[in-house]
């Protein structure tokens, strides 16, 4: 009987941690359009906070994520910022497959290029007639630093982010110098795009699953 009493208290514990576990972790997803029409000032944005925000000194400020005027994005990291955010673009992938981030190969702004320009960059320009600005189909991944005066398992944070378009109107190519994203934030340190399954126990008092497949 003691055994018993002991092994029923070690089950018990062990459910209440994994519940604490789950509940902590959160999905930030958000759709998000930028006014970046400004020629002379960046419009910034914090995922977290899922809107833009007002930035005096983005060189020194973790408050912010992604900088945006008209076609250029920085992030905050490498010359741009203290945040030591890097990007990598993903191609021949869609958006919601993109589950786990990469562990490595995460780069920051430079004096030469910002991240969002490398290779064909994040748009195609298609000259005239139209000279529309349209994106192209990669999947960013970002690996952004947390403050290290937070309590937090992991140095970083990870996001996905994708373009939706450049105008007010995507479909008539209307009101240029507004950037439209979507991206999805995990903000438990993971690398991990998926949601959490809070745990339960069935009447036979077998725990459940306690986190959603990921798809290899």
């Amino acid at each position: 009987m003691a055994r018993l009493m002991v092994y029923t208290t070690s089950m018990m514990v062990f459910t209440v941690s994994i519940a604490v576990l789950t509940v902590s972790a959160e999905l930030h997803q958000n759709t998000l359009t930028v006014d970046a029409t400004d020629r002379e000032n960046w419009a910034y944005i914090n995922f977290t906070e899922g809107e833009t925000v007002n930035i005096a000194d983005a060189v020194s400020s973790l408050a912010w994520d992604l900088g945006f005027k008209r076609t250029e994005v920085i992030a905050n990291g490498g010359i741009s910022g203290p945040g030591k955010t890097g990007a990598l673009a993903l191609k021949d992938i869609s958006f919601e497959d993109v589950l786990e981030a990469p562990q490595e190969d995460y780069v920051l702004d430079t004096d030469q290029i910002t991240t969002f320009a490398r290779g064909d960059g994040w748009y195609t320009y298609t000259g005239p007639p139209n000279h529309w600005v349209l994106p192209n189909p990669k999947v960013y991944v970002l690996r952004l630093a947390i403050d290290p005066k937070a309590q937090h398992a992991s140095p970083y944070n990870y996001a996905k982010v994708r373009f939706i378009g450049y105008y007010e109107n995507n479909e008539t190519k209307e009101g240029s110098g507004h950037i439209t994203i979507e991206y999805v934030l995990q903000d438990d340190g993971t690398r991990f795009f998926v949601e959490s399954v809070p745990t339960s126990v069935d009447s036979k008092g077998k725990l459940t699953t306690t986190w959603a497949a990921i798809k290899s």
